[in-house]
Formats: structure tokens, sequence, C-alpha cells
């Protein structure tokens, strides 16, 4: 008996140290919610598809960095590069968002998916702002050493997306796909340096809590209807 339980206890605790190991490895190529939930949910995890789910979606861009690019060696590019996607990594993953992908110089994140989050709009809000504060220090060391300065210019939508494995079966990625998707990236390439967009539906959902600037209406490409959007000015 007291060998079966030693037994027992040894498999158990092999499985968490395993558990652990595989988070850690690969949560630093997609976010940790994602490996949870394969690990969780196994096979059936890996399998593509995906189901219909109301998420709020972020785009963070560096503005300035091709310029910046230019004119500094690739190695520090690579190293401040490095630095600004840690930020926002961090500040998405402080408020229960989801790192989508890195694409270039941007950061894409889902809030509500796979994991749900109560007032998600809002908590991508928050991470929005806090991107924005803490950018404030690494623009001004960016001043000292180059003479030029970087700025984030971010877009927030909500609305319903199809969330989960797309792509092949040998390559696939967890994901988000829809118009809400491609309407906060929109909102994004719309913001100017160190401006936060959100859309009249996030408004909606978090307006007694922010300080915006009403920016009137855009003409979205790909929409026939045009969108009103804010700019985030502060959070109360």
């Amino acid at each position: 008996a007291t060998s079966y339980v030693c037994a027992v206890a040894f498999h158990y605790f092999n499985e968490l140290s395993e558990r652990k190991r595989v988070t850690s490895i690969f949560g630093r190529y997609v976010a940790p919610q994602v490996v949870n939930e394969i690990l969780e949910n196994g096979e059936e995890g890996l399998k593509l598809g995906g189901s219909r789910k109301d998420v709020t979606v972020l785009f963070v861009d560096i503005r300035g960095f091709t310029t910046l690019s230019e004119s500094v060696e690739p190695e520090v590019i690579v190293e401040i590069l490095n630095e600004y996607l840690d930020l926002t990594a961090n500040c998405i993953f402080d408020h229960g968002g989801t790192l989508d992908k890195f694409i270039g110089d941007a950061t894409m994140a889902i809030y509500n998916a796979p994991l749900p989050l109560e007032d998600h709009a809002m908590q991508a809000v928050r991470s929005a702002w806090a991107m924005k504060q803490k950018a404030v220090a690494l623009e001004e060391q960016l001043q000292e050493r180059f003479g030029k300065a970087v700025k984030f210019g971010i877009g927030i939508h909500s609305g319903p997306a199809v969330v989960g494995n797309i792509g092949s079966k040998t390559r696939m990625d967890y994901t988000v796909i829809g118009d809400t998707v491609n309407t906060a990236a929109r909102l994004e390439s719309n913001s100017k340096p160190g401006q936060i967009i959100i859309s009249d539906t996030i408004y909606e959902q978090v307006k007694d809590r922010v300080i915006v600037n009403a920016l009137g209406e855009i003409q979205v490409k790909g929409k026939l209807q045009g969108i009103s959007i804010y700019e985030v000015e502060g959070i109360i």
C-alpha cells in the first residue's frame, strides 16, 4: 500500500512538473491561456475550427518606428522593439487579455477568449491606457539616445467573432476572425501617435468610467456606414 501511494504521488508530481515545463516553454510563443486550454483539452484543443463569441480586440502599433529604423543599427532596433513589445504584452496580461500575435512592430490582443473575462471592453481600455503611460519613459530614453521618439497608436473595438484554431493541420494559430477584428485594425490605422481610439460600441460600454474626446464619424475601408470614434484621454 505504501509503495502504491508513493508511486501515485510520484506520478502526480512528475505530471505537474511536466505541465509547468510545457506552460513555461510554449507560454513564450503563445498566450498562457491558450497553452492551458490545450493542456486541459488534449487533442480536442488542437483541432481546427472555432466558435462564435463576443470579444474585444485591441491593436497597437509603434508610430515612427520605420523612420527610426533607417537611422539606427539593426541590433539596436531589435533591442528597442523588444522593449516595446514586452511593454505591450505585460499591459495585456495585467488586465486579463490574451496576446494573439506580434505583427512586425504591432501587437494584437483579444479579451474574453479563450477564457471568459468580465467587463472585457473596459479591461482592454485599461490595457491601452497603461501602455500609453508606461511608454513615456521609453520615449524619453529614445529621445535622449537618438534624438527621435516613437509613440503608440491604438485601436479598440468589440463585437462578435469566430474564435478558435485557424490554419492547417500542420500549422495553426489560436486567433479571432471576423469584421470585429478588421474594424479594430482600421481604428488603429486611423489613430495618430499617442492616440487611443475606441469605437462607439466600446464607448457605450465604458462611457461612465473614461474621459474622451469625440472625434466624429469616419469612413472605414470595407464598411458602407461610418463609425463614430472617440479618443480616450483618461480613466475615472
